[in-house]
């Protein structure tokens, strides 16, 4: 089983250009935010980017989606909010 769940991860690292960014704001906000809202606000903020993602424009990617997450963080408005375990 954990053969097959590193295999996923794979593949879906090669699919996602932006998996680092993915997985580090994961990492900073899951336990505040419903993990769906990190990745909706990530590909919203990787949209306003046409073309190859650059590493250039990773920067700015993560930047915009921090600080929108942040936003949201600090509002914490009840129906985004992850549920405490």
């Amino acid at each position: 089983m954990k053969h097959i769940q590193a295999e996923i991860s794979r593949i879906e690292r090669s699919h996602d250009h932006l998996w680092s960014i993915r997985q580090d704001l994961h990492e900073r906000f899951d336990g505040q935010l419903k993990s769906h809202i990190v990745d909706s606000i990530l590909d919203a903020a990787a949209a306003g980017y046409e073309g190859r993602i650059s590493r250039f424009r990773k920067i700015f990617i993560e930047k915009d989606a921090r600080e929108q997450l942040e936003t949201i963080r600090s509002s914490q408005p009840s129906h985004l909010m992850a549920q405490a375990a």
